[in-house]
């Protein structure tokens, strides 16, 4: 608010109206000026100081109020007694000026309570005009701010000096250690007491950042620090302020600590950096506690993941797989396995195994626990075993890897937790090894039991998943299977609602079936009895069940059986009738099967020559086929009239007419052993004869639990009497062999005699005669031992023809490589002839001597009966499955189709024996052999083309198999 002086058109002073115009514009000149002045000015009038004027910074002092006209201790009664009211009396009074610097005023400036300002205050007396009272001028420029601030300025030196010395003293006793380097040049000029136990070294002055390597710290990626790494020189060289950074340093005594470095630079008013500090926090256990709680922290988000896991996998066989990854990553170890035991029954483990890539080469590992190892305690006693390696092979229960100790992973500290099911029984074990750092602790135990729990949960789950699936696809199946058609109608029994299902079995519409009209689609000849079952029923309110043929919608027939019941009211109304037709046609043409089957089953054993009884679990015989009853010559009525256990019917003594215990029937151990007893035993007739039977007897189970026994029965008499006979007839022709044997031995004897004393006389008289013998003589002499010879040949091919195939020889390996090669050094084969023998001849189980016999004749004939000296003969083979197929080649004349058969005759030959020497013998021989032991010998050739000879010859020697 302002106050504008007043003024008329004269001065009292009687200036001219022009003057006093000009005096007027310069009053409000000086009035703007004022009113807009930096300083705030304000008049006061008389002894009460009565307010004339205020410029707008005055009127803002005084709080913007209406002050002008108004006393000023009206207006501002915090000014009464202050210094500026004291000095306002004391200008009045005096009528000089008067001034003040910093002045010290309380105003209320309508902020709500006094505000402090201070002021360089002017006071100016104005003389009274016209007799008026006399006024002061104030003039007050306020420094309340450059006062503040000095003082401000004064206080924090004051506290910066203070600072300084406690910081000193701070610095020197802090807990912490503390470093302080000069800038730029970073030399430690001090350090307190906590860097030397810190450290654990002596405190060292590096006189320049260069230095910093007389300690040794290292970044987490293992690094170790470059002199201008370190937080204090990056502060000190680049004003880098630094927070908590850890460094592991090595500590003067060879241990490590991990360090909070945080540094920051010192500058100057002008922000230049002339120092820096560092301040070194052990966080050692901190840190440690820190990666603790934060494993511990991963541990319970990995558990929280792996429930997750675990509950959504779609298998049991996937939930313990997932298990085993989750349990070994959770834990960190390089082995997990688990095993799914249900009630110890080790033999029907189900296991999952993890396993690091330390291990990856037993990852194809498939050994299965066999429930003796330290593991089934787990189980056993249900609760978790921890344990360091040493600890493990110490505990009496461990029994190493047993058989499995080449192939097992080797195992490096063990823990194991078992699983358990909601009624507290176990279901198996989760086993880890090899932590990847240190022992298993308390910490992975208790993760591992809070894993094994959800685990336990996640696996019921999932087999109860299972369960429901397999439940769900078998009643899915069922409704398939048995096509069921729901219905309903009103309680009058007309149809009025719709159904679906019928009109897609039937092909009936909605109008064709409603009210009677299902009948239509029931087969004519069952309308009759349908209708009169449905009718009957809705009168008598009873049950509704008939079978009748129904038609489907491809039009054949279908055997349905109805069923329908009324749903009653509270009173007794019937409200509906609900119902439904099974088609049971499959179960029809299987009853019909089953008939026709058991028809069929009642036509063989009542036709069977094999005798068939079947016992109960009480050994009472409960059935008897026709051939049973002439076998033992009891009736089944008979035999089961006597209440009495079979075995005491027909199998109660022995032949020397001792008792015959049940405990020791082989037939009647068959039930209680679970398993089939066969062989050969003596029974009793009814006519108390003895005779021999061969048995098998068969125990029908029911759950596995032994209901019945089937036996069959042969009456062996005559067999073992033909059998008796065969070994009879055995022995006599073995005696006749051997007499065989002995008679041809004498008499190859006898025959050669005479021979070898014609071919000696011959050489006697050729020896006598000699020169006198004449050409044509001496050549009749040389006729006549070839025929000598001849005839011992073929009398020793007469002998080995005899015995071919009825001597028999040891059974052995035998490489008929070897075997080619001893016959060709017995044959000696001509300078020019060749034989060839192919590479990669087999080895047979089989006798030697004949079958180099075989090979000695075949390949002697192609030699012989090529014509020629370069005759060349190849010897070969192939595998014919249980056989192998050899073949002797020759480059001989070859023989023509019509010989292919005859040749194989005893004494043929196809060339005179002058010209060619042979018995017409050896291949005799050879197809003899050959068919003795199962194979058989055959020819090819052509006229010029020479001839093949082949034969097989068995793998492994018919004795054998």
């Amino acid at each position: 608010m302002t106050q504008h002086f007043p003024h008329g058109g004269t001065t009292p002073q009687g200036r001219s109206d022009q003057e006093a115009q000009i005096a007027s514009e310069a009053g409000r000149a000086l009035h703007a000026v004022f009113l807009e002045a930096p300083t705030a000015i304000a008049m006061f009038r008389g002894r009460d100081f009565v307010i004339d004027f205020t410029n707008r910074l005055a009127h803002r002092l005084l709080g913007e109020r209406p002050v002008v006209g108004k006393r000023l201790l009206d207006c501002a009664q915090e000014l009464a007694g202050s210094q500026v009211f004291q000095l306002l009396e004391q200008v009045h009074a005096s009528g000089r000026p008067a001034a003040a610097r910093e002045l010290l005023i309380l105003l209320d400036r309508g902020e709500g309570g006094l505000a402090e300002g201070y002021f360089n205050v002017t006071l100016q007396p104005m003389p009274a005009a016209a007799g008026g009272p006399e006024s002061v001028v104030l003039f007050a420029v306020e420094v309340t701010d450059q006062v503040l601030a000095r003082r401000r300025s004064e206080q924090l030196a004051d506290e910066l000096e203070h600072e300084r010395r406690k910081l000193e003293q701070i610095i020197r006793q802090m807990p912490h250690a503390v470093f302080i380097a000069e800038a730029p040049s970073g030399r430690i000029v001090m350090g307190n007491t906590q860097v030397v136990e810190q450290l654990r070294q002596s405190f060292v002055a590096s006189s320049s950042i260069e230095e910093y390597t007389a300690y040794q710290g290292f970044h987490p990626d293992g690094r170790p620090y470059a002199p201008h790494e370190w937080p204090l020189a990056r502060a000190v060289a680049r004003g880098e302020l630094v927070q908590s950074e850890p460094v592991e340093m090595l500590r003067g005594d060879g241990t490590r600590a991990v360090i909070e470095y945080s540094a920051a630079p010192i500058r100057d008013v002008s922000g230049k950096i002339v120092a820096g500090v560092v301040v070194g926090v052990d966080a050692t256990d901190r840190v440690r506690a820190l990666r603790e709680e934060q494993r511990r922290s991963e541990l319970l988000k990995g558990l929280a993941e792996a429930s997750l896991a675990v509950n959504s996998a779609p298998s049991v066989e996937r939930t313990l797989a997932e298990i085993t990854e989750r349990a070994r990553a959770l834990i960190g170890a390089h082995q997990a396995v688990i095993s799914m035991t249900d009630d110890q029954n080790w033999a029907q483990a189900i296991n999952a195994v993890s396993l690091s890539d330390k291990y990856a080469a037993y990852r194809t590992y498939e050994g299965s626990p066999d429930g003796r190892g330290i593991y089934t305690q787990v189980c056993a006693l249900n609760r978790p075993f921890r344990m360091t390696q040493a600890e493990l092979e110490a505990h009496p229960a461990w029994r190493g890897f047993g058989e499995e100790r080449d192939r097992h992973p080797p195992m490096r500290g063990w823990l194991a937790v078992p699983l358990s099911g909601r009624d507290g029984r176990n279901l198996g074990l989760l086993q880890l090894s090899d932590r990847y750092e240190g022992e298993f602790t308390a910490d992975d135990e208790a993760i591992l039991v809070q894993l094994a729990h959800l685990a336990s949960v996640a696996i019921e789950n999932a087999r109860l998943r299972e369960q429901a699936l397999a439940a769900e696809k078998r009643f899915r199946s069922m409704v398939e299977a048995t096509a069921v058609v729901v219905w309903q109608t009103t309680a009058e029994g007309q149809v009025v609602e719709d159904s679906p299902l019928w009109r897609d079995f039937t092909g009936q519409s909605y109008d064709e079936w409603k009210g009677y009209g299902w009948l239509d689609a029931v087969h004519p000849d069952d309308v009759p009895r349908a209708e009169a079952a449905w009718r009957g029923a809705v009168a008598s309110r009873g049950r509704y069940h008939v079978e009748y043929r129904l038609r489907r919608r491809d039009g054949s027939w279908a055997h349905t059986v109805a069923r329908g019941v009324p749903l009653v009211d509270d009173d007794g109304t019937i409200r509906e009738w609900v119902g439904c037709n099974v088609d049971v046609s499959d179960i029809r043409r299987a009853e019909e099967a089953l008939r026709v089957q058991n028809e069929l089953m009642r036509t063989i054993t009542e036709n069977a020559t094999l005798g068939l009884l079947m016992m109960d679990a009480r050994q009472r015989c409960t059935f008897m086929n026709p051939a049973a009853q002439a076998i033992t010559g009891f009736t089944f009525d008979e035999v089961k009239a006597t209440d009495r256990p079979l075995h005491e019917i027909v199998h109660h003594t022995r032949p020397d007419g001792s008792p015959y215990p049940i405990e020791e029937c082989p037939i009647d151990r068959a039930l209680p052993e679970k398993s089939q007893t066969r062989g050969e035993d003596v029974f009793v007739r009814k006519d108390g004869s003895f005779y021999e039977v061969a048995f098998t007897a068969s125990p029908i189970l029911d759950g596995g639990v032994p209901v019945a026994t089937v036996i069959e029965l042969r009456d062996i008499t005559e067999q073992k009497r033909a059998e008796a006979e065969r070994e009879r007839l055995i022995a006599a022709l073995e005696r006749s062999n051997k007499e065989l044997d002995q008679f041809a031995y004498v008499a190859s004897h006898d025959l050669k005699a005479p021979l070898r004393g014609i071919a000696n006389l011959s050489q006697w008289i050729e020896e006598d005669l000699g020169e006198a013998l004449a050409g044509e003589s001496r050549e009749q002499m040389n006729l006549l031992r070839g025929r000598v010879r001849r005839m011992e040949a073929l009398i020793d091919g007469i002998l080995d023809y005899s015995r071919a195939g009825r001597v028999r020889h040891e059974v052995a390996p035998v490489d008929v490589g070897q075997v080619l090669a001893d016959v060709l050094e017995l044959i000696a084969p001509g300078p020019d002839a060749t034989v060839d023998v192919e590479p990669g001849m087999p080895v047979l189980r089989t006798e030697r001597v004949p079958l180099q016999q075989v090979f000695l004749n075949l390949i002697s004939n192609a030699l012989k009966h090529a014509q020629r000296g370069d005759a060349r003969v190849r010897v070969g083979h192939r595998d014919a499955g249980a056989l192998h197929e050899f073949f002797v080649e020759d480059n001989g004349p070859g023989i023509a189709p019509e010989y292919h058969d005859r040749i194989w005759n005893l004494f043929l030959t196809l060339q005179a024996r002058d010209k060619v020497e042979g018995t017409g013998i050896g291949l005799s021989v050879v197809k003899k052999i050959v068919e003795s032991r199962g194979g058989r010998a055959w020819v090819r050739s052509a006229p010029g083309e020479g001839a093949t000879f082949h034969f097989t010859w068995p793998k492994r020697d018919p004795s054998e198999r």
